[in-house]
Formats: structure tokens, C-alpha cells, sequence
């Protein structure tokens, strides 16, 4: 017995190594140290980052974008602290693929051209908003903006309620994509927070080409700004009388496991989970009943695979009517198809 209570724990300690030695190796960031203490030591204050740093022309950039309105969580050791001042969230535009037959581009690691189905879950890490030259470099390179860093650090990352935009240009295979923070779901009290009007957003500039064979497309960003609301790019008007854009909203608040609240989608997949939780519990173990339970399973699965796939094109057609037109006139009429929120500009 004891021999096999120490086979036991060596084998247990042999895999926590194994593990260890798969993880990556401990990311090196540099962290910003305060004004006065840069004063103290005699030493100049550094440079500050830019809002936009270019990682890879036309294919990489970090947005450094100003969030007055955000609660800025300072973390020390396993102590953490709310504060008053001012601080930015990180937004990470890069094409992960840029030749694909479907133009990719992704934002801290979710896919935002074209738009995934909802819930979208984006989360952005908050930085001072003073973060300098250095700190920005280390992030950059110690890849804390990547979806797989699974590192702990003194940054904090937030979920995000936004709304995403997409809006067709004048020339074929171009659009501008808009991305405006519009809260978090929670802060130092708990509760939602919600962020004022006058905030500024981000806005990119894509366009697929024509590689030189002319066999497939490459997706390449033009263009990364950060506007006020009122200087943002505006959408052109189609012969059909619509606004050829598409806006998308998302509010993490709104979604459960089941789906949106207060939509059927949601009500038609609790009660099939509820379903499926009765037979795990009562019925599956029921040999006279296990035949018809399982043909029963069988028909829900399909038939749940076959609503949410019918919900989510019809939610993405007006987008990839977008990508893919190459005419003026030729996308639909956005009006009758359920994107989750659509909106006319001045």
C-alpha cells in the first residue's frame, strides 16, 4: 500500500514537471515606475508611448486608446486597489492570415472582420495612461496582447461592451471597420459602467487586393485611426436607399450560457439543456427507455444545430453582403435581416 501511495505521488510530481516544462518562460516586462520616483532617483522621465504603434506595417498595430471614463484597477502582489487617473485600454488589430479566400482580421485575438456570431466576449488590458516607450515594447514583445499569454501580471484585463461598425467606401474591396468601447460590465462597485458620448473610438481602414498571380486575395490595413465621434468615417448610401454599413452591439450583461436574454434562441436552448440535464439524470440509466431517450437526444441535437445555424447566417448576411459585393447597389436591404442593431448616422 505504501509503495503504491508513493508510485502515486511520483507519478503526480512527474507530470507537474512535464507541465512546467511546457509552459512558456516567464514573460519580462518592463513596468512604469512613477514620475516622483524617476525624480528621486535623478533620473529623466522617459518617453511616452504613441497611441498607435506599428508592429508590422499593413499588417500589425496596437491602439493605445484613452478611457477617461474607465475604473483603474492597480494590482500589487494578491492586493488590488481602485484609483482615480488616467489610463488606456490596449486594442491589438493584426490579420492573422492575410491570404484567405474570406478576409481575417482579429482584435485581441477575436475575430472582427468578418464579425464572429455573437456573444463576442473582447477583453483589452489597462495600462496607465502615461505608459511609456519601454513598457509598450515589452508587451509587444513578451506577446501579453496574444490570446494564448496565460501569465499573471501587474496588468489587469477588462471584458468589453462595444459596438462594432462596418462600413462599405466609394472603392471596391474597401471598407472601414469602427470599434467604440462603450462600457464594462462591471467596476469598483460591481455594477455596470457605463461610458459618456463624448469618448473617442477606433477606426481601421482595410482593402483586399489581388495578389500578383491574381489566384487569391490578400487583406491589408491601410489605415488605423483614433477619431472623436463626431469626425468618424460616415456611410455611403445605396441605390436601394439603405446605408451600406452594418452595427453590431454587444453587452456581456445581456448573454447567458444559453444565449441572449430575452430571446427566443435563448428559451429554445434552455429548455433542450433542461431536457438533456433530465435524461442524464433519470433516464439514461433506464434500459426500457434508453432506446426512445436516445432517438429522442438524437432528433434535439439536429434539430438545435439546425436553428442555431439558420439564426447565425441570417445574422451575418448583411456583413458578408458587404465583403463580398464589389457594386454600389448590390447588397440587400439591411432592414430585414436581425443583425442586433442597426443605425442611421446624420
Amino acid at each position: 500500500m505504501q509503495l503504491l501511495s508513493f508510485l502515486s505521488l511520483a507519478a503526480a510530481f512527474a507530470s507537474v514537471t512535464a507541465a512546467q516544462r511546457d509552459l512558456p518562460p516567464r514573460p519580462d516586462l518592463k513596468y512604469d515606475e512613477t514620475a516622483d520616483w524617476y525624480k528621486d532617483h535623478g533620473k529623466p522621465i522617459p518617453d511616452v508611448a504613441p497611441e498607435i504603434t506599428v508592429i508590422e506595417a499593413n499588417r500589425s498595430y496596437v491602439v493605445k486608446l484613452e478611457c477617461p471614463d474607465c475604473p483603474f484597477l492597480v494590482k500589487e502582489g494578491r492586493k488590488a486597489s481602485w484609483q482615480e487617473r488616467d489610463n488606456s485600454l490596449l486594442l491589438k488589430f493584426d490579420l492573422k492570415d492575410a491570404v484567405s479566400d474570406i478576409s481575417i482580421m482579429r482584435l485581441n485575438g477575436a475575430t472582427v472582420l468578418p464579425l464572429d456570431p455573437m456573444p463576442l466576449h473582447i477583453n483589452a488590458y489597462q495600462v496607465a495612461g502615461n505608459l511609456t516607450h519601454e513598457a509598450m515594447d515589452s508587451i509587444i514583445h513578451e506577446r501579453l496582447l496574444d490570446p494564448d499569454f496565460a501569465w499573471q501580471t501587474r496588468y489587469h484585463q477588462f471584458p468589453l461592451q462595444y459596438e462594432h461598425t462596418l462600413l462599405k467606401t466609394e472603392t471596391p474591396g474597401q471598407w472601414w471597420m469602427q470599434f467604440d468601447i462603450t462600457g464594462f460590465p462591471w467596476g469598483k462597485d460591481g455594477e455596470p459602467v457605463h461610458f459618456d458620448e463624448d469618448r473617442r473610438l477606433v477606426q481601421v481602414l482595410v482593402k483586399e487586393e489581388k495578389l500578383a498571380d491574381g489566384a487569391e486575395k490578400s487583406l491589408s490595413i491601410k489605415d488605423v485611426q483614433i477619431v472623436e465621434r463626431y469626425q468618424r468615417a460616415q456611410p455611403i448610401r445605396m441605390k436601394c436607399g439603405k446605408l451600406a454599413m452594418v452595427k453590431t452591439a454587444f453587452d456581456p450583461n445581456e448573454w447567458d450560457e444559453y444565449g441572449k436574454l430575452g430571446s427566443w434562441s435563448r428559451v429554445w436552448n434552455m429548455v433542450f439543456g433542461k431536457i438533456g440535464q433530465y435524461w442524464l439524470d433519470h433516464i439514461q440509466h433506464n434500459a426500457l427507455l434508453l432506446p426512445l431517450a436516445l432517438l429522442l437526444a438524437f432528433l434535439i441535437f439536429f434539430a438545435r444545430v439546425w436553428h442555431q445555424r439558420g439564426q447565425q447566417e441570417k445574422a451575418m448576411d448583411a456583413e458578408y453582403a458587404l465583403l463580398e459585393s464589389t457594386q454600389e447597389g448590390l447588397p440587400p436591404a439591411y432592414s430585414d435581416i436581425p443583425v442586433i442593431k442597426i443605425e442611421e448616422y446624420d
